[in-house]
């Protein structure tokens, strides 16, 4: 059997940034088992490295939805597109509320920023929004009011620091609470695309 591939240009879309990327695929699949196991409802779990990296360089569409449809809950996974030069850190709650996270922005003019979306992928807050009201980041249960609010390098400094060793992350806000584990904690290290103004 001769396999025929050709390049497919894909479009990603993911609550912060759009991703795009063009890969080859394989006309004949390699992998019957997992196209078997799908057809009988026992699809495998996303795959990420062993520090719950993606490369979404190397997902189709299809592996991306199911990848964010299915993407581990309550810890960090960080998503990359290094073709693009994209980078995001999302954490899925039990809820299926996801918190985007963008501390150590790639590019310096950029600034810090968050976002919240809600189990249907729509944001219901974010950083540097006026009509927001107040929001209130709680680690472990200690306030640190808004550290994005009008970026005070001092505030954030002290809650990305207090970030690293919390447990739980809390945002309230309009009076609801959004509680999200701090698992894997060490990622947010890494450099992500932020905001750009």
């Amino acid at each position: 059997m001769i396999k025929k591939t050709q390049s497919i240009c894909l479009i990603f879309g993911l609550s912060l940034v759009a991703l795009s990327g063009c890969q080859m695929i394989s006309k004949t699949s390699t992998k019957v088992t997992d196209s078997v196991m799908g057809m009988l409802g026992q699809e495998k779990s996303p795959e990420l490295d062993a520090q719950s990296i993606l490369d979404l360089a190397k997902a189709s569409q299809e592996k991306l939805e199911h990848l964010l449809a299915n993407m581990p809950k309550n810890e960090w996974v960080y998503l990359e597109n290094p073709q693009l030069g994209t980078a995001e850190l999302q954490n899925k709650a039990t809820n299926n509320h996801v918190l985007s996270l963008a501390l150590n922005c790639k590019i310096e003019t950029q600034r810090p920023s968050f976002s919240l979306s809600n189990a249907n992928g729509q944001i219901i807050l974010k950083a540097y929004d006026d009509s927001a009201g107040q929001i209130q980041f709680l680690l472990d249960n200690k306030n640190f009011g808004n550290p994005f609010q009008t970026y005070q390098s001092k505030q954030l400094e002290s809650f990305k620091t207090a970030l690293k060793q919390a447990k739980v992350i809390k945002i309230f806000n309009a009076s609801k609470l959004y509680s999200f584990q701090n698992t894997h904690a060490e990622l947010l290290e890494k450099p992500v695309n932020c905001k750009t103004s």
